[in-house]
This record gives structure tokens, C-alpha cells and sequence, in this order.
């Protein structure tokens, strides 16, 4: 593997817009750890800027929504309860254009999403047990639309690609559990006009405790009602837009909603990872002092929090940030370390349960009868997450996980920073007895013909990147992290100039903006950081496909487009391209060069069914080889063509 650092860094002096109560920097920093494997084929990773809003481990950065019609980046301020509007035309001098104050729609914004000229945004109540609110914005200049109620504690919210709007309602009790609410899932139709619109709370009370006990769900709580200790955590939408797959995080379960009937068709568990695995050997010590990536005899609860869907060969499969979470409220936890736990000596041995072996390990105590032996010892242990990202089919079958993978490479490019904590430099180890790097969020993108996972680390920071072509595997393409680990960092280190100085920790969201959506021309990754309350900005480039043979394995085929060789081809200086589709849709014709920089844009908008001949002249290009793109639905597909001049 090939360690590559970036060599462009341009910075700006500050914002052009002062507003009093969100401060940005612009200045330099540490050059970001770039990884790439000799997987990465020619894709290549530019760091750009950092926007800085001061804020310490406050969520001042959490979660962004980009809109391309304005060029801005909308994010959550949960510090300051609120939504901010980011210009993003340079991404060297990223400059705040507008807020909005969410403290007169409730108690706390959560999350924000954009479809066409509107943005909306997840407020939960001033008492969270209550309904919350959808708010929405015109992108333009941020002057309110709309609002809707949906259910109490809209943590996420997500846009479907028709305007239909959906908010995972969380539902989490009080702390003193005298209420506890149940968790939902708010499906908005035709969210954008006010007019016609319908509000269904698709609810998770047709299943019993029992039912779900029986599939395998992690039922915590002694409830009489299982929606009750159903809480809604993520949703993505699958690429057809017809099905929304919905991450019960502390359940261990997905809930498979039908978003056109409003309906939870299923509640799927996902299993345990199996710990004494050698693929799935994990550190469990925050006291040894040392890297010790080894087996044990417990299991991991995959307990997800992002996800994402993808679309390979007309199939739908998912990707899951396997973070683990444990529940608390007021003096009620569920987490327990193993030292005070009554074990099963004949499985946990006294010389096991050490400071320096699993006695540190935070595990959950146990939440079903088949744990404990018929003496109340403990003989089956589930630890929070699964420290990795798993790949899985529309039904909930587990596909592949990527193991012990991500400590091991933490290990081998950060061992100084191994499990680092996310609020604090100088806290090496300190996460391994807790979940370790904590998988956050995930993003999946088609890039220079591959479908490639971005997979954020909460707490050692940064994002690992994977080749997921091939749903039954992900191949490691490279790992980005700009965080500087050499300067104070902590809770007595909280100045602007500090978290300037730090750059990036507590990575929350990964935005991939598309090369067609920003003058950039390529794609764009945009880091969200809750800790040192910073956005990061890097663009990616791959060399494009330069083969123009074209099987019927070809999935740009069978999903009813074809993109035929130019003619002529070789030509000078002008040439004619062609081609088919079978219905009216969304599509983007582009001209690239071979280091994946667009030149041309051919094409972008709608365009009805049939067959198309666009010109192209290339008087104002050099001699060589072009690449053509086609791209509609999420697939691509691509041709070459010979400038000779």
C-alpha cells in the first residue's frame, strides 16, 4: 500500500459575511493523512479547506444537505439550535450566507435534507417526549415555507427523489421514564406543497414483544408495548425510491417500511459477529497500554447507525455503520463492564477478567434468559457494535463485514493514535474497551465506474473508503483523516484557535457532491466534525473507464439506456455522439479528460425517449484521448474517442 499525502493547500483569511454568533476560519493546519492502496486504481484525493465555527463538542457541524441550484451547503448548528446556509461556489473560501434560528419551532434542530428550491429540517420538541416538527425553507434566501408535525424526537429526516419526505421519529423516554413514546416513522407525500399534502406516521406497534423476542431482536427494556423500545435511528431510501430501510439502532433490527402504503412490512434482526473469529478479532483493554487486536469469546451486537443502499444489476443492498449505542436515562444504564458481571468461570476464567483482558470491555448486561446459566452466572456476553461496516441484501441477509479490518489499518497508519478518543488528542487506547473507532456514518457513490463506500470513524476520526462493485465484498481503496494529533486538544482546550489548529475530529455525516453539481467538475467530499465543530472539503478524482466494449452484463443496458461510439472517431475537430433512451428522464452527457477532470458538459437536464445526436468540438483541446459519460438513475456508462489533431 502507498501512502500519499496531498500537496495543494490554499487557504482563506476568514469569511466575507460576520455574523456575531457563528465565527469561520480559514487558516492552515496539518497536510490530512491520504492512504491510498494499490486498489485505488488511479483515484487520487485533494484536500482543500476547513470551515471552522469555534464551537467545541457541541454539534456545531453535524449534519449537511447540499443544493446544487444554489451552490450552498446547508448544516445543523445543534449548539446554537441552528440551520446554516454555507457558500460553497469556492471550496477554498467556504462563507456563511444565512441562518435560520430554530428555537421558535422547538426545543433542538436534528437534521436537514434539500429536494429542488426547499430545504427542511428535523426539530424536536421542547420536551422531547412531545411531537416534534418538519420545517421547511426556501434554499434561496432561507424564508420559511411550511411546517408539518410528525412524531416525537425526529432525529433524521430524508428526502425520496419524488419530494416525499420521511423523519425517523426516535421516541426515547423521559428521564425518569415515567413517558416513553413510541418510536415511528413519518412518511410526508408531496412534502413540498402544503396544499395536497399528507402526513402518516407509519408506526411499529403491530409487533409484539414476544413476535420480536422470537425473530431475534434486542428488546432492553421491560415494556408491555415493543414500539416503545423501537427507536428509529437512520433511514435511507432504496434507489427505485419505493422502500425506505430504517436502522433500529439499541434493537440490533432494520424495519423495512413500504413507502407508498405507508406500512412497516418487516422488522429484520441482524445478528451477532461471532468475536472469536480470527477475521474478527477486536482490542477490548483501555489499560494495557498497547495495540492487542486478538480473539475473545463474546459476541458483537452490529447495532447500526448510518446506512446506505446501492444498486448493482438492478439489485438493491445496503450498508451499515455498525457503531453500537447503549441506552440511558436518568439513573437506568444497560451498560456493564465485564469484571462485574456474575460470569460463568468455566467460559470467562478469572485470568481472563483483567485490567489488561476483558475485564475492562463495556458490554450490555443481559437482556434475555438464554445468557445466564441456571445459577444466574453469565455465559453469553454482546458487546456494543461490530467495529466495522457490513453489506447486506434488501431482505436483511448479511453478505460480508469487513472484520477486524478497520482497528488493524488504524493500527498500521495511526499506531500512535490507536482508538484515540474523539473530544481529546493524547488518548491513545482510551476507546478500545468502548466500542472502539466507532463506525458513524456511511455514503456510497459511483466513481470512475466503481461503486465506492465512504465509512466516517467517529472517535480516531477520518474516513475509510471501499470498493463495494462486488456486493458479496469490499475491497479497502484508502483511508483520509485531518485531524493533527500533535497539538492540545481537550476540554481545557476549546478556543477558536485550538480547533483550528486540531482540524477535524468527531466525523458525523459524509456528503458526496456529484461532478455535475458544482463548478468543480468532480466529485466533492464534504466532512461533517461534531467535535472540533468543522466541515472539511476534498475532491476526488478517478481516471474514467477507457474500454469502449460494451457487454449485456453492461447494467446500463438493461436499465434502458445505450451511449454508442462517437463518429468519426478519430476526428478533428469536431464529432457527432449518439444515444438511446428508452424513457424520458434525468440525464448528464459529459466530456472528460484521462485524470477525470470534465470539460464539457453535453448535456444535463431532461430529455425525452429515443435516439440523440449531440455535437461535439474540440478546436479549444489538445491531441489525445476523451472519455464520454452517460449518466442517468445512478448507473453510467462510458466511451472513448480520439482527438487527433
Amino acid at each position: 500500500m502507498n501512502l500519499t499525502h496531498t500537496s495543494s493547500y490554499t487557504w482563506s483569511s476568514g469569511c466575507s459575511v460576520l455574523i456575531a454568533f457563528l465565527m469561520s476560519f480559514q487558516i492552515s493546519q496539518a497536510q490530512p493523512l491520504i492512504d491510498l492502496s494499490s486498489q485505488a486504481q488511479g483515484l487520487s484525493i485533494q484536500y482543500h479547506s476547513t470551515f471552522h465555527t469555534g464551537i467545541y463538542d457541541q454539534g456545531a457541524a453535524e449534519i449537511t444537505a447540499y443544493d446544487p441550484a444554489t451552490q450552498r451547503l446547508f448544516f445543523i448548528n445543534a449548539s446554537n439550535n441552528q440551520l446554516v446556509a454555507l457558500e460553497l461556489s469556492s471550496l477554498e473560501a467556504p462563507v456563511v450566507v444565512g441562518t435560520v434560528d430554530a428555537t421558535q419551532y422547538g426545543g433542538g434542530v436534528n437534521s436537514v435534507d434539500v429536494y429542488e428550491k426547499w430545504v427542511a429540517i428535523a426539530v424536536e420538541a421542547e420536551v422531547q417526549t412531545d411531537s416534534g416538527v418538519v420545517v421547511l425553507f426556501h434554499t434561496d434566501d432561507l424564508t420559511y415555507s411550511h411546517q408539518f408535525t410528525v412524531g416525537p424526537l425526529p432525529d433524521m429526516l430524508v428526502f425520496t427523489k419524488n419530494g416525499t419526505l420521511l423523519t425517523a421519529n426516535e421516541g426515547q423516554p423521559s428521564t425518569d421514564y415515567t413517558l416513553d413514546p413510541p418510536g415511528s416513522v413519518s412518511i410526508i407525500q408531496n412534502a413540498v406543497d402544503p396544499t395536497i399534502a399528507s402526513v402518516i406516521h407509519a408506526g411499529l406497534d403491530a409487533y409484539s414483544v414476544a413476535e420480536l423476542k422470537a425473530k431475534g431482536v434486542r428488546i432492553s427494556v421491560d415494556v408491555d408495548e415493543a414500539a416503545k423500545d423501537l427507536e428509529p435511528e437512520y433511514i435511507v431510501v432504496s434507489p427505485d425510491g419505493a422502500t425506505a430501510y430504517v436502522t433500529l439502532q439499541e434493537n440490533n433490527a432494520l424495519a423495512i417500511v413500504d413507502i407508498e402504503n405507508a406500512s412497516v412490512s418487516d422488522i429484520v434482526a441482524l445478528g451477532a459477529k461471532d468475536h472469536r473469529l480470527p477475521a474478527n478479532a477486536l482490542d477490548v483493554s483501555d489499560r494495557d497500554n498497547a495495540i492487542a487486536i486478538q480473539t475473545w469469546p463474546v459476541s458483537g451486537l452490529y447495532m447500526p447507525d448510518g446506512i446506505a443502499a446501492f444498486d448493482v444489476g438492478g439489485q438493491t443492498y445496503l450498508l451499515t455503520a455498525n457503531e453500537g449505542d447503549s441506552r440511558e436515562f436518568g439513573s437506568y444504564s444497560d451498560e456493564v463492564r465485564m469484571e462485574d458481571l456474575p460470569l460463568e468461570v468455566s467460559i470467562f476464567p478469572p485470568s481472563m477478567i483483567t485490567d489488561e483482558g476483558l475485564g475492562r470491555l463495556q458490554v450490555m448486561k443481559p437482556f434475555d434468559s438464554s445468557h445466564t446459566n441456571d445459577a444466574g452466572e453469565v455465559q453469553q456476553v454482546f458487546a456494543f457494535g461490530a467495529r466495522s461496516m457490513s453489506i447486506w441484501d434488501d431482505s436483511g441477509t448479511l453478505l460480508f463485514d469487513t472484520g477486524s479490518h478497520i482497528e488493524e489499518t488504524v493500527a498500521r497508519l495511526l499506531p500512535a493514535s490507536f482508538n484515540s478518543d474523539n473530544a481529546e488528542n493524547d488518548s491513545f487506547d482510551s476507546r478500545s474497551d468502548a466500542k472502539g473507532p466507532e463506525p458513524e456514518a456511511v455514503s456510497v457513490a459511483t466513481i470512475g465506474g466503481r461503486v465506492l463506500a465512504f465509512l466516517a470513524l467517529e472517535r480516531v476520526g477520518g474516513v475509510m473508503i471501499y470498493d463495494v462493485s462486488q456486493p458479496d465484498t469490499a475491497v479497502y481503496v484508502g483511508y483520509v483523516n485531518g485531524r493533527n494529533f500533535d497539538v492540545p486538544f481537550g476540554e481545557g482546550d476549546q478556543s477558536a484557535t485550538d480547533l483550528e489548529a486540531v482540524g477535524e475530529s468527531g466525523p458525523e455525516k459524509i456528503t458526496l457532491i456529484a461532478p455535475d453539481d458544482h463548478p468543480a467538475g468532480t466529485w466533492i467530499m464534504v466532512v461533517s466534525q461534531e467535535s472540533t465543530g468543522s466541515i472539511s472539503f476534498y475532491t476526488i478524482t478517478a481516471p474514467m473507464q477507457t474500454s469502449n466494449q460494451h457487454t449485456e452484463e453492461d447494467p446500463s443496458l438493461s436499465k434502458g439506456f445505450r451511449l454508442f461510439q462517437n463518429m468519426p472517431n478519430p476526428f478533428n475537430p469536431e464529432t457527432r455522439i449518439t444515444f438511446e433512451l428508452m424513457e424520458s428522464t434525468q440525464i448528464a452527457l459529459s466530456v472528460y479528460d484521462l485524470s477525470g477532470k470534465k470539460i464539457s458538459t453535453l448535456h444535463d437536464g431532461y430529455a425525452r425517449a429515443g435516439t440523440h445526436e449531440v455535437g461535439f468540438d474540440g478546436s479549444d483541446f489538445a491531441s489525445g484521448v476523451y472519455l464520454v459519460e452517460l449518466r442517468t438513475k445512478g448507473l453510467t456508462q462510458q466511451i472513448s474517442m480520439t482527438l487527433a489533431k
